[in-house]
């Protein structure tokens, strides 16, 4: 079998061609907006080296556009060694160009720390860093890291290549120590209703009450066929889990040594209409879907912070019931909690010079 599709027949999934490696779901910040819940006790396979370039190399192969790649997790910096051995690998093996690396900045301690690794990433082709910073990291993330990092890699790659989400809060944002309660709940409150955040994983479980509540028929009416089999993005962890871009926990397949990321495309091309979840969602969207599981037991609420909320109240209580395994996971996601610290953590730096090592932080 040709290990990459024909790219003159028409498809009802479009090729994967912007996909993220997801080396971790392990994080310093256990933010609320996470729609991947991550955070410092989440546990998860971890992708190792081998398995990344195995990856990278068959999303390449799948589509006959190819396919740019973005490291990211969790913080895929916690394990230095690990990234900068995967970039150096990739770049050699002409897998480029890197798309871009995701960070929270939490690691950006000293500016000759900071400056050493990007001078190691730009050395190994990457296009673009990724930044963020918002109210949610700077519980955990001092803001002057990521404004620490924003600007040496301004100045070292030039601005067109550093990204930050957001940089209207890079610029006037704060930091949340100090803050009292009621200042700091109206800050999070605000910025969870300019309505930037996917309501999935903790973020649907922690911010979806902030926001106004729509009943479920004005939900309805509207289908998920362009986000989950048109958006041409994925994400890939360290089980091979394969996810669409923008709705984890929600299983398009498994790629491994046995099955290859072409396979899994075309396994998805060919039958996604026979894989209840997805066949709901895609025909009649959160709202099909709500309507399947009411026979699991499902009970409509009064209101919905939006489609993406509904969705992940359905296939939360499906999940959590062991239902529907092979298209709802990692486990973990689902059992996730609505609770955190109510006073901010910001992360302790610890660095051992320059490049530092892997685990530098806690």
């Amino acid at each position: 079998m040709s290990s990459k599709p024909d790219p003159g027949v028409a498809m009802p999934v479009k090729y994967w061609s912007f996909a993220g490696l997801m080396l971790t779901y392990r994080c310093d910040a256990a933010c609320r907006f996470c729609y991947l819940a991550c955070g410092p006790q989440r546990t998860g396979p971890e992708m190792s080296v081998e398995q990344a370039l195995r990856i990278w190399e068959q999303l390449i192969a799948a589509s006959p556009h190819g396919c740019r790649v973005h490291l990211s997790g969790g913080e895929p910096t916690g394990d230095w060694e690990r990234l900068i051995e995967i970039c150096r690998r990739a770049h050699r093996a002409g897998l480029g160009p890197l798309e871009k690396i995701e960070t929270n900045a939490s690691w950006a301690c000293h500016d000759q720390m900071v400056l050493d690794r990007l001078r190691q990433l730009d050395q190994v082709g990457m296009q673009k860093l990724g930044i963020s910073a918002d109210p949610y990291h700077q519980e955990y993330v001092p803001i002057e890291r990521p404004r620490r990092l924003a600007r040496l890699a301004c100045e070292l790659l030039g601005t067109a290549r550093v990204q930050v989400r957001w940089r209207d809060w890079l610029e006037a944002g704060q930091d949340i120590d100090g803050m009292d309660q009621e200042r700091w709940r109206e800050l999070l409150i605000a910025y969870a209703r300019r309505g930037r955040d996917r309501l999935n994983g903790r973020a649907a479980e922690m911010l979806a009450d902030w926001l106004p509540l729509a009943p479920v028929g004005q939900l309805a009416g509207r289908n998920c066929r362009e986000a989950l089999l048109r958006s041409r993005h994925v994400h890939v962890d360290g089980a091979g889990l394969v996810t669409p871009g923008t709705c984890a926990g929600l299983i398009l397949g498994r790629a491994g040594p046995d099955r290859s990321v072409a396979d899994l495309w075309r396994q998805v091309n060919d039958d996604y209409a026979r894989r209840p979840v997805l066949a709901a969602l895609v025909s009649r969207g959160p709202a099909g879907l709500a309507e399947l599981a009411r026979k699991d037991g499902f009970e409509v609420k009064d209101g919905y912070a939006g489609r993406c909320h509904l969705c992940w109240s359905v296939r939360r209580h499906l999940a959590r019931r062991g239902l529907y395994a092979d298209e709802l996971g990692p486990a973990e996601l689902y059992h996730i909690e609505a609770a955190t610290s109510n006073v901010p953590n910001h992360t302790i730096c610890v660095w051992s010079g320059p490049g530092g090592a892997a685990g530098e932080w806690a």
